[in-house]
Order: C-alpha cells, then sequence, then structure tokens
C-alpha cells in the first residue's frame, strides 16, 4: 500500500518532462562564479558547451536579484483542505482512486483514501512532523512509524515540509540559488542545499511554479520530477490542480497524477484517525 502515501507525495512523479524547444539566447548565471555565460540553445546546455564571459555588467546579481523574491515567496495558511483523483503506477501495479486531504501547516496531515466512486474505504493516513500512521482496511493492519524511517515502506525517503509543500504546489525544499536562466516566458533556476539539487521554471507573467526537478547531490540517489498545471485562486492565493509527479529510486519507477477539487484555506475541520480494536498494529 505505499501507493498511498505516494498520492500524498505523493507527496513529491516520473515522466520526466520533455525539453521546450525554443530559438534564441539564453542568459545563463552561476553564482558560484562571478561570471555570466551566453548560449544556445535554450535551456540547460553541457557544461563543455559554455564559454564564461567576465560579469563586468553586474548582470549576475541583477538577475539574481530579481528572482529571490519569486522563489521565496511561500504560501501564508493556516489551514488546506481538498479532494484530489488520483491515478499511480508502481512496479506491481495501476491504480485510481480518490483522496481527501487535510493540512494544518507545520503541524498534522491527513488523507482519507477511497476508490470505487467512494464506494471502497481503502485506507487512512495521519503524518505529524516526526512520525507515519497509515489504516489499510482490507488487510485490518495500521503501519505505524517514525517519519524518518518512512522509507521502509515508501518509495523514498521524505520530510515533513516537504510533503506539506506538495500538497500546496510550492518548492519542495528552500536552498541557495546557483544559476538562472531568463526565457520569454519563463525563469529557471537551479537551487542547492546540502544535500538536494532543484532545478525549477517559473512563468514569468504570473510568477507560478511551473516545473520542479529535485535530485539528490549524493550520486545514485532517488530523483522527483513534479508538474504543475491549471492555475485557481482561492482567496488570494494561487494554486495548481493539476499535478504530475515521477519519482525514480534505482531502477523503480512511479508516477502519480492528481487532480485537485475544491481546493480551500482556512476552514476548520477534524482528522479523526480511529483505529479498530482488532487490527493489528506493524
Amino acid at each position: 500500500m505505499s501507493v498511498v502515501f505516494m498520492m500524498t507525495l505523493h507527496s513529491c512523479s516520473l515522466l520526466r518532462l520533455s525539453p521546450k524547444k525554443k530559438d534564441g539566447t539564453a542568459v545563463i548565471v552561476d553564482t558560484t562564479k562571478s561570471v555570466v555565460t551566453v548560449a544556445h540553445p535554450l535551456l540547460w546546455p553541457a557544461p563543455d558547451t559554455l564559454a564564461d564571459v567576465p560579469d563586468t555588467t553586474g548582470m549576475m546579481k541583477k538577475l539574481v536579484d530579481m528572482v529571490s523574491p519569486v522563489f521565496n515567496n511561500r504560501l501564508q495558511y493556516t489551514t488546506f483542505s481538498g479532494k484530489a483523483k488520483v491515478h499511480f503506477e508502481s512496479p506491481e501495479n495501476k491504480q485510481d482512486f480518490t483522496a481527501n486531504i487535510r493540512l494544518k501547516k507545520d503541524s498534522a496531515i491527513w488523507i482519507d483514501i477511497t476508490a470505487l466512486g467512494g464506494m471502497y474505504h481503502a485506507a487512512r493516513v495521519y503524518i505529524t512532523v516526526d512520525s507515519f500512521f497509515m489504516i489499510v482496511y482490507n488487510d485490518k493492519v495500521v503501519n505505524k512509524l517514525a517519519l524518518k524511517d518512512v522509507a521502509k515502506i515508501l518509495p523514498t525517503q521524505v520530510d515533513f515540509q516537504s510533503l506539506q509543500r506538495l500538497i500546496t504546489g510550492e518548492p519542495l525544499r528552500d536552498g541557495t540559488i546557483r544559476k538562472v536562466v531568463s526565457l520569454d516566458a519563463s525563469w529557471l533556476l537551479t537551487v542547492a542545499d546540502d544535500s538536494y539539487k532543484q532545478d525549477m521554471e517559473y512563468r514569468k507573467k504570473d510568477s507560478a511554479l511551473l516545473n520542479n526537478q529535485v535530485n539528490t547531490i549524493a550520486p545514485n540517489g532517488p530523483q522527483a520530477t513534479l508538474r504543475y498545471d491549471n492555475f485557481d485562486v482561492v482567496g488570494d492565493r494561487k494554486i495548481a490542480t493539476s499535478r504530475s509527479v515521477t519519482i525514480q529510486n534505482g531502477a523503480d519507477k512511479f508516477l502519480l497524477e492528481m487532480e485537485i477539487e475544491d481546493p480551500a484555506f482556512e476552514k476548520q475541520f477534524e482528522m479523526p484517525f480511529n483505529v479498530p480494536k482488532n487490527y493489528t498494529v506493524k
């Protein structure tokens, strides 16, 4: 039942995004060097094709200053809720189901899973900043473990902040902007922290995050590619209602596609998680 959590990540999808082919010149800024690079074609060229040009005009600082507020912008909210129609594929099977999602920022995530148009109650998930609980109703089993150990039953290791940002469509991780590419209609950013590198695309006209590829800095680690589409404004907050998430961990590939209905912020709700007495706790 790793499918249950993949839906929330789900949490974090595998169709590697096809490069967008455009004609023109991209300005690439690497903040680790005092240079500006000009290259063809647009999108990241191979490193050995780049020619370093001294940053005599201050272009690097200008571009980084311009995109930093876009990357650092985060949704301000207390609660989020919505219903998602989900398609999931793993090496073992394919499934379609509905997930009702409730999120209390920086506190808890609750997901209720049904199938067959709501007639079959499959599972319920409750996640806190340090714990993971999942009831599998058909098997009469409850999985209970520390969030740091969740890779034992999920395709990859995750943390609470990345999970809630996946749900709301924000960058999975913070970090330092390393490169910027300015296209006609979008910005391409490379951002890194101590453990992960993210390659992201933001639409210029409204600063919407369109794509986010996450790779571990350590070699041969899992990677995730997220694609966002069909943006709705809920109150004064913009959220993508279509999501495609792909994860590759070694030879295993997972695909998660979500269509979110009735997204809402600041609603009051409960997160019931009652374990029947005859269920086995693992």
